[in-house]
């Protein structure tokens, strides 16, 4: 036989050995039957040998008790009370006519509610979000009347490139 033959027959017979230990350990605890064989003189028929074959069945039950817990009980919903207060008061004074538009520069720009709060302007404010194809923020702003740009937060448009507080001067 070649030693490859032999090794190989070698670790068949210890897979074979191996299997059948643990299969003992497993089995240990078990339940087997009992047999008893017995060969006794018939009480009917003197000189007739009479022959009984008894199997008895071990039955393993479980030492644990299962106990059962009910789920909890709901609790009530406490009741929700609302207390309304409605203050009413009374004038006897005619309202105020309307008041004609103030002829002021306006914060807010034509694009809506679209401004950059880290830049306090005098005229239209700094868009959160350019016009798309600009390129040159600083010139743009200029031509919609920005004039004056003090950057308060983060300069996220890069407009303040010497970094001293007001964005988009001649030196910027």
């Amino acid at each position: 036989m070649s030693s490859g033959r032999g090794v190989a027959f070698a670790g068949v017979a210890l897979l074979l050995a191996t299997g059948a230990l643990v299969t003992l350990a497993l089995t240990v605890d078990d339940p087997r039957p009992v047999d008893v064989r017995q060969v006794q003189l018939s009480p009917v028929e003197p000189g007739v040998l009479s022959a009984t074959y008894t199997t008895t069945l071990e039955i393993a039950r479980p030492t644990t008790v299962l106990v059962v817990v009910p789920p909890p009980e709901p609790r009530p919903v406490p009741p929700i009370t609302t207390t309304t207060t409605v203050a009413v008061t009374t004038t006897s004074e005619p309202p105020a006519p309307p008041s004609a538009p103030e002829s002021s520069t306006s914060t807010t720009p034509s694009w809506g509610e679209n401004c950059d709060h880290s830049y306090v302007t005098e005229g239209p404010c700094v868009p959160w979000r350019f016009p798309r194809g600009v390129r040159r923020f600083c010139e743009w702003l200029r031509e919609q009347g920005t004039t004056r740009i003090e950057v308060v937060g983060w300069d996220r448009h890069y407009l303040d490139r010497d970094r001293d507080g007001i964005a988009c001067e001649r030196a910027d």
